[in-house]
């Protein structure tokens, strides 16, 4: 899609049933001033990057941190000895490794020229804001979905930012702990990364299984894209799936019906207990994810953003270079933030092949 380019003075061309004197007359009677329109478009920018934090699925898969690193424990042999009177046990101790969070900065220029600034109408300065705050939201949204799926490492510096668990290829001496009760003991070739053929009951509870025997309980979460909503929606394939109820419907009642939130498209039961299910178009076709959330930016989600201890989450306005007089002239959105895995063991991403290996989407 092509970029709009800067605002100039071509913009000052008005429609034309417009009465160009009679507006410059309510202009000048509004009493508008840029330190107000500022006022009003920082009011703005502290919403939006609040709203950021209150998405229901993205707040579900992450939480958020300042913190550069993180460190987890791996699996290991250890155990009791039998106590003799002479002997002395060995020593055991617990191990850990772990990864980096990345940081990266972006820029989103308004183009506002000073000629622009003179002369623009409210309605433009309103819809630029609302474009900027859309792109804001958007770059969030992909920026977490696309490390969601993405089963390779990003680098940081000279260090790694890893993916779910992958079968040692990022880090060969990554073990999940041991969870003896629910699994045999995992080696590093463990991977969270499927190639499942079709969408039926059987693949997901394949999925979710992966989950479970790492000590995580239900309820899950499955996302999947848009596009394929009624494969998913298919009780003949996905036998357990359950719709989500509907105020506007009478049901009789031999119907099972899933109380969920209005953003959940139903809930499909499972051998391992019930997964909420959710779309998004985001998402290209073939591709569906399950995930344990602990709850909004609870620390055992998923997903970790690191954020600026200086700026904080979200994006800030600042003053564009080359000022003549008005503080908007070529200002710019700001925005630091990076997203990591928090948990290596709390997702299995999911790719609807006949055959082969897990491949990365692209998420739009």
């Amino acid at each position: 899609m092509a970029l709009i380019g800067p605002n100039d003075l071509k913009q000052f061309a008005i429609p034309s049933h417009w009465d160009a004197s009679y507006l410059t007359k309510y202009a000048l009677a509004d009493g508008v001033t840029y330190e107000a329109f500022i006022s009003e478009v920082a009011q703005a920018l502290a919403l939006q990057n609040q709203a950021l934090l209150n998405d229901s699925l993205l707040a579900s898969m992450m939480s958020a941190t300042d913190q550069i690193e993180v460190e987890y424990g791996i699996g290991v042999s250890n155990g009791f000895q039998e106590h003799t009177e002479y002997g002395v046990p060995d020593a055991r101790r617990g191990n850990t490794t772990g990864h980096m969070l990345p940081l990266k900065n972006y820029d989103r220029a308004f183009g506002w020229t000073w000629d622009f600034l003179r002369k623009a109408r409210r309605a433009q300065l309103d819809e630029d804001i609302a474009s900027g705050m859309e792109d804001l939201r958007n770059i969030w949204a992909k920026t977490i979905l696309t490390r969601h799926f993405k089963s390779t490492y990003d680098a940081v510096g000279t260090g790694r930012s890893m993916p779910y668990a992958d079968g040692g290829t990022a880090d060969s001496t990554y073990v999940p702990k041991h969870m003896p009760d629910r699994a045999s003991a995992f080696d590093s070739s463990h991977t969270h990364l499927q190639r499942l053929n079709g969408i039926t009951q059987a693949n997901l509870e394949t999925a979710v299984a992966h989950l479970w025997e790492h000590g995580h309980d239900a309820p899950y979460d499955l996302l999947a894209a848009q596009a394929d909503v009624s494969s998913w929606t298919d009780q003949t394939s996905v036998t357990g799936y359950v719709p989500r109820a509907n105020g506007l419907i009478q049901y009789g009642s031999g119907q099972d019906l899933a109380m969920v939130d209005p953003d959940v498209q139903g809930v499909v039961e499972t051998d391992y207990g019930p997964v909420r299910v959710r779309f998004n178009a985001r998402i290209p076709t073939k591709y569906w994810t399950v995930f344990k959330s602990y709850g909004r930016l609870d620390q055992r989600n998923p997903l970790r953003v690191r954020y600026s201890p200086e700026y904080g989450i979200g994006a800030i306005l600042l003053a564009g270079d080359h000022i003549r007089q008005y503080p908007l002239e070529n200002a710019i959105l700001f925005l630091e933030f990076g997203v990591g895995i928090g948990d290596r063991t709390s997702a299995v991403l999911v790719y609807n092949h006949t055959s082969g290996s897990y491949v990365i989407p692209t998420i739009s």
